[in-house]
């Protein structure tokens, strides 16, 4: 039997960088048509400042109008404390209604300092600090925490980029009780080798920790990266429908996520399995397109 992937869909990646605001009953509609697709694990908003982010300035509201289903598992991408209690607000106000409920908080941390501090407007000192206050609320609410370590491939500033600081910092979220890191590839710099090699060895570092990537690729470099991943044991991919998105605050030109519809097939070729149905995913694939271009 060939062995299950776990593919963690990124509407919220695709647009919190588009320049005009999607109206919200699309957002709804292009969530719930994903989930009646069979997509069941989704980085769907994000709780941060509507100033930094205006695209995501709906995201409790889009939250309440989303369609529950089984094994449901949402994320909602935030850069502080302040975020965190707003999934547990969320939560709390809208979780009796057919069992909605926001699983996951995730939080970006950089292994470099210029990239935090574009992000999250904070040094590192006071990110792990913020961290460690967002682990203790996830305790309380019954949330994971999904660090995404964003640049942990090399970065664009020309800053010297050590692998073994992604280990470091691995162990760190691990000790600090993250259910899930994510190395991420912020804006398409990594190489393959460098995606096998660091996955591989940050995967002996921390064992029983749930690991997986969210690399960013374009069409010409998604086979190789994926490949090195795979052969690494990475079997958690994040992806977007279309390959659209990127982070706003990472550079002027950016490399987008890896296409989910591209994705599926090559994971299939390499003997793996999904739990998508491509073909339903084809509405959802021209909606993706059209948000990008009426809104991009």
């Amino acid at each position: 039997m060939a062995e299950m992937i776990t593919l963690t869909e990124c509407p919220r990646d695709a647009f919190q960088g588009l320049p005009r605001f999607i109206p919200t009953d699309r957002k709804i509609a292009y969530m719930n048509r994903l989930i009646s697709a069979g997509v069941r694990r989704i980085d769907f908003g994000s709780f941060v400042s509507p100033k930094a982010v205006p695209q995501m300035a709906d995201t409790a509201v889009v939250f309440e109008n989303m369609k529950t289903a089984p094994g449901l598992y949402l994320i909602a991408i935030v850069a502080n404390l302040r975020g965190a209690e707003g999934i547990a607000v969320a939560n709390h106000k809208f979780g009796h209604v057919g069992g909605r409920r926001i699983h996951a908080a995730g939080f970006p941390l950089s292994v470099n300092e210029t990239f935090q501090r574009r992000n999250t407007n904070k040094s590192l000192e006071e990110a792990w600090a913020e961290l460690e206050s967002m682990q203790a609320l996830c305790n309380r609410e019954a949330l994971e925490l999904v660090v995404y370590l964003s640049m942990a491939f090399g970065n664009p500033y020309n800053e010297p980029h050590d692998p073994s600081r992604v280990i470091d910092f691995a162990k760190r979220a691990q000790d600090l009780g993250a259910a899930c890191v994510q190395l991420a590839d912020t804006v398409g710099v990594a190489t393959a080798a460098q995606v096998g090699d660091t996955f591989a060895a940050v995967k002996a570092a921390v064992p029983g920790m749930q690991l997986g990537v969210h690399l960013h690729a374009t069409p010409s470099t998604l086979h190789d990266k994926v490949s090195q991943a795979l052969d690494a044991g990475c079997r958690l991919f994040d992806s977007a429908i279309g390959g659209i998105g990127g982070c706003p605050f990472a550079e002027d030109e950016l490399v987008g996520n890896i296409d989910t519809l591209q994705l599926l097939p090559l994971l299939a070729r390499f003997g793996y399995t999904t739990p998508y149905d491509t073909g339903k995913l084809l509405d959802s694939a021209a909606e993706a397109q059209e948000l990008a271009r009426k809104y991009g």
